[in-house]
Formats: C-alpha cells, sequence, structure tokens
C-alpha cells in the first residue's frame, strides 16, 4: 500500500473527479502538501484515511490499489478471451457482464474505473448504458471503451457521444491492453 497519493489517485479512491479532489485541498477540506511549489498535490495515506472516515467515503475503497475493469459484451467468447488476457495483469481486477440489465447490477455492486462496452448487446443499446454511466455522479470518473464488429459505426461519432476509446472487432488483446493502460495514466 502506497503511503504518498497524487490527486488523480485520491480521485479514483474516493470516486471523484480531479476537480472535486482539487476543490478539497484548496478549500482545506482535504489537507496536502507540494513537494515543490510548481507541482502537483500530494496527499498522505493517513490524511486520506482521516478524510474518508469524516466524511463517510467506504474506507474499503483505500484497500485495493487495482484497476477494476467491467467487460460488457453478450458474446460469451469474447468475454472469456478478454478477461483471460486481462486477467495475467496483476494490476488488474476484472468482472464481466453478458447483458445490459446485468451491467447495470455490476456497475453499482463493482463501481469499475474502465468499462470495456460492446455497442450492441442483445438487450439494449450500449451507447444508452454509456449515457447511465456517465450521468451516474458515482461512476463520473469511470472510462469507458467502445467495441463493435459493426463496420457503420464512426469511431468519432462515438468519442464526441463520450466513449474514451473505440476498438474495432475484432481485436487483439494488446490493443484492448493499450487503451487501458492509456486511459489509466
Amino acid at each position: 500500500m502506497k503511503d504518498v497519493f497524487t490527486t488523480t489517485q485520491v480521485a479514483k479512491i474516493c470516486r471523484a473527479s480531479r476537480v472535486t479532489v482539487n476543490r478539497w485541498l484548496n478549500n482545506g477540506n482535504l489537507n496536502g502538501y507540494k513537494p515543490t511549489p510548481n507541482s502537483n498535490w500530494r496527499v498522505t495515506k493517513d490524511e486520506l484515511l482521516r478524510f474518508m472516515i469524516t466524511n463517510k467515503i467506504p474506507v474499503d475503497l483505500l484497500g485495493s490499489n487495482k484497476t477494476k475493469v467491467l467487460i460488457v459484451d453478450d458474446n460469451k467468447d469474447i468475454t472469456y478471451f478478454v478477461s483471460k488476457v486481462l486477467s495475467e495483469e496483476e494490476n488488474l481486477e476484472i468482472e464481466v457482464a453478458h447483458s445490459g440489465f446485468k451491467a447495470g447490477i455490476k456497475l453499482t455492486e463493482f463501481k469499475p474505473d474502465i468499462v470495456i462496452l460492446d455497442i450492441i448487446l442483445g438487450d439494449i443499446d450500449g451507447r444508452e448504458l454509456l449515457e447511465h454511466i456517465k450521468g451516474n455522479k458515482d461512476l463520473g470518473i469511470t472510462k469507458v471503451i467502445g467495441i463493435s464488429g459493426n463496420i457503420e459505426i464512426e469511431e468519432k461519432s462515438l468519442i464526441d457521444m463520450g466513449f474514451d476509446a473505440f476498438v474495432r472487432k475484432p481485436f487483439h488483446a494488446d490493443e484492448i491492453k493499450d487503451e487501458i493502460f492509456r486511459l489509466i495514466k
């Protein structure tokens, strides 16, 4: 477990945006320090724990430094393949949902950092699920990677809609990994 966190890490742990964390720091609600005058804020583990307890933020969120990834696709071969490849990475925690309905439950319980979302699911359009994710304050910092084999779907329109990345099926496992690691930096 780390002893010092960046504002990005605090945001991830507390399920808040970096802007909100900076506001907490600037208002003095959360105590931090800047290693040099022009550097970004840092927060000690003890201070973050105090802040979380004071503000009734579940401290179990502090326990894991793993990035939570939810894979949503109605094709079980794809979820099996992607989850198998991603589970080889020590810093990733993987969950799977095979429908939009099950994804809704997993989003609430698992609170993923990244969702790999098939655009065309059997029970719901992935774009509708994206709206739910981006509109939910508890999932505000969740990044969404759209995936689809439909050639009519344009990457630019998905990015404009709010997807953080898009990977076209069929894809190589490294394409998904590259997007995940780009988004969690």
